[in-house]
């Protein structure tokens, strides 16, 4: 990209163009609206005719996807945009045989590399077979040394004191404390950091610590840190001290906010032995059922299973999120915030104070679990305790977390914290929750509504509208300028901006296939539209 980057700057500069550089990851051989935001804001200028020149190194930088390269050159022919190509100073024709030649191009590309995938996948495997770790970073006991896996010698021991400490009774909230008071860093953290409960769970059910690495339907071998009896020991436990887990076998994510085209609350229908799969269904045909009086004829005459309906919801919240430049810009401030006043010592004295109150939240977690345990208070008590407390835990490692930024941010003064990096962070803690209710929780606080308008006998598709609480999708980041047309600056040299809300309706071009295949999405324009509700 950086050799792209001096091409273009050099070739703005033969035509006197001023250039604005747009450098961006993502698959070309995807819908570019699902994974390069940077690109769809440049499309969006495009088709507001605000941009009139493009610049890219060669045709498949603009896309490899056949429907999306149909779809740019429209567009760019019909707001009139000069395309140039290389280093080539004359821009592209929009005739019919420039489209063909592109069109078959892009074809050939895709499938090219569509191969190159497909040679991708059959290699890593062959190389997993031949012994090397191919799941990215080391887990937590392992070390990487020519790409495969080796004891940490250090970290290794720890991880036999976990399922010692485990095994012995001890609870995941004493293990974190007892790995923070010791030093112990978490994977990709630092030494005074925080293990995530999650994580110590995640270890103790990691098959790596028995000599078993596995990768996709193969298996290999690795080397061992845990006893296999020690480590089945370790497994009854967790199965048995689930005391506080939720079932959600007759409970569902997105109940009371799924609803019929009326806006009536859809019914959540349980699995058993007539029906295979627990389900969304039509409230008023689960009234007809049952002979009650039924005033309105809902078009939704398929229900929707839960399973798939709900990672749909999820994957989709979770990528809007992401995407949110409001939400991007709240983690700017509160990775960075205004100039402080406060010293190093002065945010070192206050992760002291942050640790020690999580320390004492420790505390009451572990008097709580006792209490539970021994029967001296209820489930449903118990439930509302702990997520207070989780709730607190949550805060306070967020504030943890913006202390320890902006104490290092001293050391850079003038320079660029990246936050995005945090932003990011946060989206896949996000993004890789399993916890029922905390869930349930994100998607009740960002979504107002999922309202499912019709199902389509032909396709065999249900169309959707989910609304949001907040204006967060397709918000708009737009660069401030002076009269002259040149960009505004702060006092350290960077481009000034505005964020503005969301639109009110957008049409996202995905719908849930229900019966054709049920583990995937199909791109019909139109069908799912994802909308604020009124008066937010």
């Amino acid at each position: 990209m950086d050799v792209q980057e001096e091409r273009g700057l050099k070739f703005s500069k033969q035509i006197n163009l001023s250039p604005i550089v747009i450098k961006e990851q993502g698959s070309g051989m995807k819908p570019f609206r699902e994974v390069r935001p940077l690109f769809t804001e440049l499309f969006d200028g495009i088709s507001d005719g605000r941009v009139k020149n493009v610049w890219i190194d060669e045709g498949t930088r603009l896309t490899r996807y056949d429907i999306d390269q149909t779809f740019i050159h429209l567009e760019m022919k019909q707001q009139k945009v000069n395309l140039y190509e290389g280093m080539t100073s004359s821009p592209k024709k929009w005739d019919f045989i420039t489209d063909l030649v592109d069109t078959i191009i892009t074809k050939v590309n895709q499938n090219q590399i569509q191969k190159q995938v497909r040679k991708s996948i059959r290699s890593k495997r062959k190389l997993f077979q031949d012994g090397y770790y191919m799941k990215g970073d080391p887990p937590f006991g392992y070390k990487l040394v020519n790409k495969r896996l080796e004891l940490h010698e250090e970290h290794s021991e720890w991880v036999k004191k976990i399922y010692e400490w485990y095994d012995d009774g001890k609870s995941t909230v004493w293990i974190r404390r007892e790995l923070f008071n010791n030093e112990v860093p978490p994977p990709r953290g630092e030494n005074g950091d925080w293990f995530p409960l999650q994580t110590i769970n995640n270890i103790l059910r990691n098959k790596n610590y028995i000599g078993i690495d596995v990768y996709g339907d193969l298996t290999n071998s690795c080397p061992p840190i845990i006893e296999k009896d020690h480590f089945r020991s370790v497994g009854k436990k967790l199965k048995t001290k689930s005391g506080r887990s939720i079932e959600t076998k007759h409970d569902f994510l997105l109940r009371g906010i799924i609803k019929c085209s009326d806006g009536t609350p859809m019914s959540c229908l349980g699995q058993k032995k007539s029906r295979k799969n627990p389900l969304y269904s039509c409230g008023h045909k689960q009234r007809k059922y049952k002979n009650r009086k039924v005033d309105f004829d809902c078009p939704i005459i398929r229900s929707l299973r839960t399973e798939l309906m709900d990672e749909y919801v999820w994957d989709k919240l979770v990528y809007t999120l992401s995407q949110s430049h409001i939400i991007k810009e709240t983690t700017k401030k509160e990775m960075i915030g205004k100039n402080s006043s406060y010293t190093k010592r002065s945010f070192n004295n206050k992760l002291k104070k942050l640790n020690k109150k999580m320390v004492e939240l420790d505390d009451n977690r572990l008097e709580l679990e006792k209490r539970f345990y021994t029967n001296q208070i209820d489930k449903k008590r118990f439930d509302i305790l702990i997520n207070s407390i989780e709730d607190t835990e949550n805060d306070l490692m967020s504030e943890i977390q913006t202390n320890q930024m902006k104490l290092d941010s001293l050391d850079y003064k003038s320079k660029w914290v990246n936050w995005l990096d945090v932003h990011f962070s946060r989206m896949d803690e996000i993004r890789e929750i399993t916890n029922f209710e905390k869930k349930r929780g994100i998607i009740h606080h960002y979504i107002h509504e999922i309202i499912v308008l019709d199902y389509n006998e032909e396709t065999k598709q249900h169309t959707l509208s989910i609304k949001f609480r907040f204006p967060l999708y397709d918000d708009e980041f737009e660069w401030l300028k002076n009269k002259d047309g040149s960009y505004k600056l702060d006092r350290y040299g960077r481009r000034r901006y505005n964020i503005q809300d969301g639109e009110t309706e957008m049409t996202n071009p995905f719908t849930l296939q229900y019966l054709l295949n049920r583990n995937t999405f199909s791109k019909i324009s139109g069908l799912v539209h994802i909308t604020p509700p009124e008066n937010s």
